[in-house]
């Protein structure tokens, strides 16, 4: 076993771990899509981070900044401001409501079937095509990283991620957001300190 491969599954291990353990004592609808508003404000904070700074994002924004330049650095703009949007127009409405989904706030106000199945299924096309890039993204990481082929990378990661989702909810993808978002700041700051310490060169 390569010290790669190790690092991974001890992640991984780590990870849905982490996700079990928090899903036993996820018991309620507030439990699993709030977490009970119990994660600390700093835990929140770099979640986010680590949500925003993801495979679509982190790697496709650099894609796009290397190959089309000032253009392709707009799109990181355009990323940050739909998160204030969600923020005060979407995830404010919905906790005034006490509503935890999408879906469950447009029925308190129209109590229309019609309206939670096209609210569910907007919210489904919507992720399928956010999904795409960022399974793209994973399997293409796992192959580089340990040389499988890409299809399992895909498919690892997601069972990864749907068990993560399924066990604990909001829960435990804040945690494991923290987590990804602090190894990310950390290991970024020291990448970047090794690049500028090189020193700056045209040649």
């Amino acid at each position: 076993m390569t010290a790669t491969l190790a690092i991974f599954m001890f992640f991984v291990a780590m990870v849905l771990g982490i996700s079990f353990w928090l899903g036993s004592r996820a018991k309620s609808a507030q439990g699993y899509f709030a977490a009970h508003g119990q994660i600390p404000w700093f835990v929140n904070g770099i979640a986010f981070a680590g949500d925003y700074l993801s495979a679509a994002s982190f790697l496709g924004i650099c894609g796009m900044i290397a190959t089309a330049g000032y253009d392709g650095f707009l799109y990181s703009i355009g990323f940050l401001a739909g998160w204030v949007v969600a923020l005060f127009v979407v995830a404010e409405p919905m906790k005034r409501l006490g509503r935890f989904t999408f879906a469950d706030a447009l029925d308190s106000r129209f109590d229309s079937r019609g309206i939670k199945l096209a609210a569910a299924t907007s919210a489904l096309v919507v992720s399928i095509f956010y999904l795409i890039p960022q399974m793209v993204g994973a399997g293409s990481l796992i192959g580089a990283l340990l040389g499988w082929e890409h299809i399992w990378g895909v498919l690892i990661v997601g069972t990864v991620v749907i068990l993560i989702v399924a066990t604990a909810g909001m829960v435990s993808t804040t945690w494991v957001q923290f987590i990804k978002g602090t190894l990310l700041v950390v290991f970024c700051t020291i990448l970047t300190a090794m690049i500028l310490g090189r020193g700056l060169t045209t040649k």
